[in-house]
């Protein structure tokens, strides 16, 4: 009897421990596998899509232009012999810029000048022989059109005189210098290059959506990465009335105050602010994938990625507007997208 029941414990004991094992095999399986899911997941940042209010304003980016620029071109021929400015130079309207050989035009202003007075001393007295009747009033009137054609000739010739000191025409600043002393001009020939940046203004190009929302004197942010910690102020002086291939509508901002730092041909973003409101859906720019014409987004549901096609509206600073395609409460992946594609295993990281 004892001998039985010896054996029936023993027979237990084993049936004990054999279920112990088998019950920690399935238990470490079920760890196995669920790390090995864990393992086979990739890891994405996702949001929770939500409903916004948010400004209608929009960036661009453009480029500073001076007021004015102007390739100043020479109107008259001669020989270089001064040059009084070089590149760097400062000009102010009507300052000398160039001299010609004027030896031969002082000549003739000489000649003319005293043609046309002796021209004229014969007028007087034809004049006053006419009121006493010894010149015919067709003697007289021959004498003075060759006294009007002496004078418009010494006009001409002093102001061929006044022309080879050649003066600049607007104020500014002698960027590119094209003639050396010595050479010899014709009409047309390239002279400088002046700007006038006393004034900047920058200009760029804006959709036909955004268009609508700006209007002449609204103020514009300007921001350069030269000097990122500085913002510059604008306003919207010109907005085109025609829109280019692109279908993109010309804009000029000009600088309220002119800053000495900033230079013509640099770069900056500008930033229409509005004071429109609206309430919708806006994703960061990077959770497109696509064109913005062909937008497509990447969400969550139930651990596997759903590719969405979506409606993309307005830029709306570093977000873009989601017309339709998106439900608040999505859970919308905008980090790890070059790792995923629809049916992909996610798992949500901070």
């Amino acid at each position: 009897m004892k001998k039985i029941i010896a054996i029936v414990s023993v027979c237990a004991v084993v049936a004990i421990m054999v279920f112990i094992l088998v019950m920690n095999k399935k238990s470490t399986k079920g760890k196995t596998q669920f790390v090995a899911d864990i393992s086979s997941a990739v890891a994405v940042k996702a949001v929770e899509v939500k409903e916004s209010t948010y400004s209608m304003g929009f960036s661009s980016s453009g480029v500073l232009q001076a007021l004015r620029e102007l390739p100043f071109v020479s109107d008259i021929s001669g020989r270089v012999v001064d040059i009084y400015v070089d590149e760097g130079s400062a000009v102010s309207k009507g300052k000398v810029l160039i001299e010609l050989d004027n030896e031969m035009l002082r000549v003739d202003v000489a000649s003319a000048k005293a043609t046309f007075e002796g021209v004229k001393k014969d007028y007087e007295r034809f004049k006053n022989a006419n009121a006493q009747g010894g010149v015919t009033d067709q003697q007289l009137d021959n004498l003075y059109t060759q006294m009007v054609m002496a004078e418009s000739r010494y006009i001409i010739s002093k102001r061929h005189l006044a022309d080879a000191s050649i003066k600049s025409p607007i104020a500014g600043t002698i960027n590119k210098r094209y003639v050396e002393v010595g050479s010899y001009l014709n009409p047309g020939a390239k002279l400088f290059d002046i700007i006038d940046d006393s004034q900047l203004k920058a200009i760029c190009f804006v959709t036909e959506k955004e268009i609508i929302t700006i209007k002449k004197g609204q103020a514009v942010t300007l921001v350069s990465e030269i000097f990122p910690d500085e913002l510059f102020t604008g306003t919207i002086t010109f907005i085109g009335e025609k829109a280019d291939r692109s279908l993109n509508f010309p804009v000029e901002i000009t600088l309220v105050n002119k800053k000495r730092e900033l230079k013509s041909g640099m770069f900056v973003s500008l930033y229409f602010n509005s004071d429109t409101q609206k309430e919708g859906v806006v994703i960061p720019r990077n959770a497109i994938s696509g064109s913005v014409q062909a937008a497509n987004v990447f969400v969550v549901e139930n651990g596997i990625v759903k590719k969405k096609p979506v409606v993309a509206g307005n830029m709306v600073g570093e977000q873009i507007e989601v017309v339709q395609g998106l439900q608040p409460g999505d859970s919308l992946i905008i980090g790890g997208l070059i790792n995923i594609a629809e049916g992909s295993k996610v798992r949500c990281v901070q």
